[in-house]
């Protein structure tokens, strides 16, 4: 019986993974910060939660904010993406066939505008 319970719940976590990356389940770290209000960063937030929804076999564990990493590319995004504001975010996920990632997200938008994502990718 045990080992009919385990087929099912290992085959229902292999379905669930197969069509859709699963965002909701990451903790989000929002760190201080004096050029982002909160709602502006859970804006950001949203846009990777969005497009990491389209990743397949993979989980989102933790999406952060860190204003002094992020930082220090404001000048370099805003400049390349011809942007008055960008934001890193930085995040951990599962992937089932490579293991554990670290990435980089990188947003921008005019001032007060709606986040764009502009690249996403290995640290």
């Amino acid at each position: 019986m045990k080992k009919i319970l385990a087929v099912i719940l290992a085959a229902v976590l292999v379905f669930s993974f197969c069509g859709c990356g699963i965002p909701f389940t990451a903790e989000k770290i929002i760190g201080d910060s004096e050029i982002y209000s909160e709602r502006d960063i859970e804006a950001a937030m949203d846009v990777v939660f969005r497009k990491f929804c389209t990743f397949e076999f993979s989980v989102l564990t933790e999406l952060e904010y860190d204003e002094e990493f992020s930082d220090n590319m404001l000048e370099y995004n805003t400049e390349v993406y011809k942007a008055d504001e960008a934001i890193v975010l930085r995040s951990k996920f599962i992937d089932l066939r490579k293991g554990t990632l670290e990435w980089n997200w990188t947003l921008v938008r005019a001032r007060g505008g709606e986040w764009e994502l502009k690249t996403y990718g290995y640290c």
